[in-house]
């Protein structure tokens, strides 16, 4: 049969409340805690995969799953140790972890980072360019302490963004474009702090986006293909530059950016090669563009 892309919104199904989309695979899970799957490795259509689900992350080609007790598990990939088990063996079912009492997880090409309920913030997985950051460039298939006061996480292919309890953010990993916004292209092993404070973050592939308390959206790192930053421009940044005003959500795909206004409109941005930016064509956008009403 033939594979057709849609460059306008569908709607898939009803009484999902968290969604996370991987490399080629989607995931979601619906108020009563069913987790279902669809995309490359499931069917095409929505299909059920477990139940007891809260929180899901989905990566490169690997998994990670909060149950609403707090323990962790993962599937997928584990070339790199990014399932955290403790070996390199792939799974296709859900693998538990040690650790427990998590409340937020995020998931990389190849890398994994999970909070704990005390703000403690754990990584593991493929660290060949500091994504981990814990001061090596070690991989690691269990996870490691990397530090504490966390509150959220985001993970980009090879780079890593959290915040602190103050609101403070800091990045870490691979900085080829600029992606850390620390204002150099050089990567770090460990979080170095970005300036600004901030209450939510997310990460493109090779870009991030921040979101400050009074609604302004900002972005840095990798602009240069299809304008994914919002900006205006196809310039990277290395620091981060306000993309507009008024945003309380947001969310990054591979090239491409998605964010809601407090009025509950839906505006989209950066690479639309398949329709992913939702406009009903397949031109690249570098400003937000409207999608939908609330």
């Amino acid at each position: 049969s033939t594979r057709q892309n849609s460059n306008r919104p569908l709607q898939i199904g009803i009484g999902y409340t968290t969604i996370s989309a991987g490399q080629e695979y989607s995931l979601a899970i619906k108020s009563d805690g069913s987790l279902w799957a669809w995309g490359s490795g499931y069917k095409t259509f929505p299909t059920q995969i477990d139940s007891g689900y809260s929180t899901i992350a989905a990566g490169g080609f690997h998994v990670l799953a909060l149950k609403t007790d707090g323990t962790l598990c993962s599937w997928g990939s584990n070339d790199f140790g990014q399932l955290g088990i403790g070996s390199y063996s792939d799974s296709q079912k859900p693998q538990y972890l040690l650790q427990s009492d998590f409340v937020a997880i995020a998931a990389g090409r190849a890398h994994s980072l999970a909070l704990q309920s005390d703000g403690s913030l754990y990584a593991w997985g493929r660290n060949t360019s500091g994504q981990l950051g814990n001061s090596t460039l070690d991989d690691k298939t269990v996870p490691v302490l990397i530090g504490m006061g966390y509150t959220s996480v985001a993970a980009g292919s090879n780079h890593s963004l959290a915040l602190k309890a103050d609101g403070t953010l800091w990045a870490w990993g691979r900085n080829n474009f600029g992606q850390i916004g620390d204002g150099t292209a050089s990567d770090r092993k460990s979080p170095v702090q970005i300036g600004g404070t901030y209450v939510s973050v997310a990460a493109g592939a090779f870009f991030s986006a921040a979101l400050k308390a009074d609604g302004t959206l900002w972005a840095w790192g990798d602009n240069n293909y299809f304008g994914n930053l919002g900006d205006g421009t196809n310039v990277n940044r290395n620091t981060p530059v306000m993309i507009g005003a008024g945003f309380d959500r947001i969310a990054a795909g591979g090239a491409h950016m998605l964010a809601r206004k407090t009025d509950g409109t839906l505006w989209a941005w950066g690479d639309n090669y398949f329709g992913q930016i939702g406009d009903g064509t397949n031109v690249a956008r570098n400003t937000p563009e409207l999608i939908g009403p609330g």
